[in-house]
């Protein structure tokens, strides 16, 4: 019969044989040379003892770090960690490589950015630019139309001006004055009355007209009114209305006397009612 420890140790005799059969073994045994490897690098490098790496790697597999350690030797843990320090050495070449590369395209991304921003800055400003100049070509055009229509304005109330003086002086040369013998107010007053026949009045209107006229002018033929221009005897205004009578207006009572019954006519139908009109407001 076996004693407890014997026990113990057959049955890890047991268990370590079915551990090492089979594919689950030679797993467990790579996991467990790989931390003896890690273990007897750092032991070697270190100076540490065969102890500490069997301890590190039991952490692992305790049956099998006591086999491997057990077998290791000063010369193996050499090889083994020159291994790693080669692993090491690569690994890090490698990730300084990437780094290389990653800064390299950081570096390029970045030129593509500026790049971009650049062409993106230049087309804004040529944007600006085009509206810049198409708005000030649009204000000088129409600036240009707006003095085009000023002087075309100028010009057409220059020539309104010239055709109305023109026309001031065609007719002053028309109406110019004619000497004619001094006329006094009886004879002109005597004119008048002898045409109120013809108007289809009677002596009844006589009184209203000499009041009327008396009032306008004194029966006086070449009387203005400084005010309002009005001229002779009835006041015409302005006074080359009478033209339309004779082309003596200015200087012939008998034109001014013809024209002024025909306006009393037409407008008041006779010399009392121009007479009522003027009384109320002032004028006829």
């Amino acid at each position: 019969m076996l004693h407890a420890p014997e026990r113990v140790r057959a049955t890890r005799g047991r268990h370590r044989k079915s551990r090492a059969a089979g594919p689950a073994g030679a797993v467990t045994a790579g996991i467990a040379a790989s931390a003896l490897a890690v273990a007897t690098y750092a032991a070697t490098t270190t100076g540490g003892p065969a102890e500490q790496a069997a301890a590190t790697v039991g952490e692992t597999d305790p049956a099998l770090a006591a086999e491997a350690v057990g077998t290791l030797t000063t010369t193996t843990g050499s090889e083994v960690g020159k291994v790693f320090s080669q692993v090491r050495q690569t690994r890090a070449n490698q990730g300084a490589a990437a780094l290389s590369m990653s800064t390299e395209l950081s570096s390029s991304g970045a030129d593509a950015v500026r790049s971009a921003a650049k062409a993106i800055a230049k087309q804004k400003k040529e944007a600006a630019e085009k509206r810049a100049a198409e708005q000030r070509a649009a204000e000088e055009a129409a600036a240009e139309q707006r003095a085009a229509e000023q002087r075309a304005a100028e010009e057409a109330a220059a020539a309104e001006r010239r055709a109305a003086e023109q026309a001031a002086s065609r007719s002053s040369q028309r109406q110019a004055p004619v000497q004619s013998a001094p006329v006094s107010s009886g004879d002109a007053r005597s004119i008048a009355r002898s045409m109120l026949a013809s108007f289809g009045w009677g002596d009844d209107q006589w009184g209203c007209l000499d009041s009327l006229w008396m009032r306008e002018s004194g029966w006086n033929h070449t009387a203005m009114n400084p005010s309002s221009g009005a001229y002779g005897i009835p006041q015409s205004l302005p006074g080359s209305k009478m033209a339309s009578a004779g082309a003596d207006w200015q200087t012939n009572p008998a034109t001014q006397i013809q024209w002024g019954l025909g306006y009393i006519s037409g407008r008041y139908g006779s010399p009392c009612g121009a007479w009522a009109h003027s009384q109320s407001v002032g004028w006829y």
